[in-house]
């Protein structure tokens, strides 16, 4: 089946039972992940349970062909109905070959199938099976524009009982131009410069233009560079002491966090995208001197398995802070030092 870019919210939040295979594809790498994560929600009661999830990566398949077909034919350990995701940066036959012997009936499948990647052309195997396919579902991620993204920021903020002033409204979009994940991110500061609603007691609040000029991209990124730079090029030392320093100072580690989780975004879209200027630019990393070189050497040591592994370090920090007792000084510290020992040793 394949859909329009109106369709795909719709299909996505409410996926037929019939469906067996799932196709997310897109330049937008950012609203490809927000997209999955939402149809894997769906499908499965947890989504994180590893005895009902599978994930696959480009390289596991690589190095295991038979890996995805395994996965697809195995039952889950829970009972429950089991789930199979697949990652990919962009094309790949062996996932296009996979799909077809399944519309063929050639392929066995206990599990139901969401494949994530990059901007697929017409002529790909993969998004023609997908699209053409009786059980299937081909979804197309395309960048949004102004509105949407303006949409997305009304949502997040009323969920924090937060509002936009009118001319802070004409002033957030340029900010929110481009992948739908970076753009997230953006709104995310917000949130947290203005406080939690639990923070504020329950308080509205209200979003000024001042608000936005004091947490804009570039101001909120060199403030917290001299810990992302160490951290992810491999130099524990600097990053603790620039850690310490940024605590001291009033720094949030949920925005530490947030940051290190938006370059880690960055690495993906630089490297989906091809890896040159454009990708730099469509990244929103620096282009230009020693901040790109610095970009360039660290996202060399950050790619494939090692850039999934550093994401889910992330997120498994970000659920131990919402969820455990643990200071969340202590658990964002741990991460930094993780991900520069990571880092160190992956150079």
């Amino acid at each position: 089946m394949k859909l329009n870019a109106r369709e795909v919210d719709r299909a996505l939040s409410r996926p037929n039972t019939d469906i067996q295979a799932f196709l997310i594809f897109g330049p937008d790498s950012g609203l490809v992940r927000e997209r999955a994560n939402q149809l894997a929600s769906a499908l499965v009661d947890d989504p994180d349970d590893p005895f009902t999830v599978t994930r696959l990566t480009e390289e596991d398949i690589k190095a295991d062909p038979a890996a995805l077909a395994d996965a697809m034919a195995a039952m889950s350990l829970m009972g429950a109905a089991p789930l199979v995701r697949v990652r990919l940066s962009g094309d790949m036959a062996a996932v296009g070959s996979f799909l077809a012997d399944l519309d063929k009936g050639d392929a066995q499948a206990e599990a139901r199938l969401i494949v994530e990647a990059g901007d697929l052309k017409k002529s790909s195997r993969l998004r023609k099976t997908a699209e053409d396919g009786a059980r299937f579902l081909a979804a197309p991620c395309y960048a949004d524009d102004a509105r949407d993204l303006i949409k997305l920021a009304d949502e997040m903020l009323a969920a924090e009982g937060l509002s936009l002033a009118p001319d802070a409204r004409a002033m957030l979009a340029p900010f929110l131009e481009g992948d739908r994940a970076l753009a997230r991110g953006e709104i995310e500061k917000l949130i947290l410069f203005k406080g939690l609603s639990e923070q504020r007691g329950g308080e509205a609040g209200v979003i000024e233009k001042t608000d936005i000029a004091a947490i804009s991209a570039a101001g909120a990124e060199a403030a917290l560079d001299q810990i992302i730079d160490p951290a992810f090029s491999g130099d524990p030392v600097a990053a603790d002491r620039a850690y310490a320093r940024a605590l001291s100072a009033g720094v949030s580690p949920v925005a530490v966090l947030r940051v290190l989780q938006r370059r880690i975004d960055q690495f993906e879209i630089f490297h989906s995208g091809g890896g040159d200027a454009g990708a730099l630019a469509r990244a929103g990393a620096p282009r230009f001197g020693p901040p790109a070189d610095a970009f360039k050497r660290s996202a060399r040591a950050w790619r494939g398995r090692r850039l999934d592994q550093a994401r889910r370090l992330t997120f498994d920090a970000e659920r131990a802070v919402k969820r455990s007792g643990a200071p969340a000084e202590a658990l964002v510290g741990s991460l930094v030092l993780r991900l520069a020992r990571a880092a160190a040793g992956n150079r």
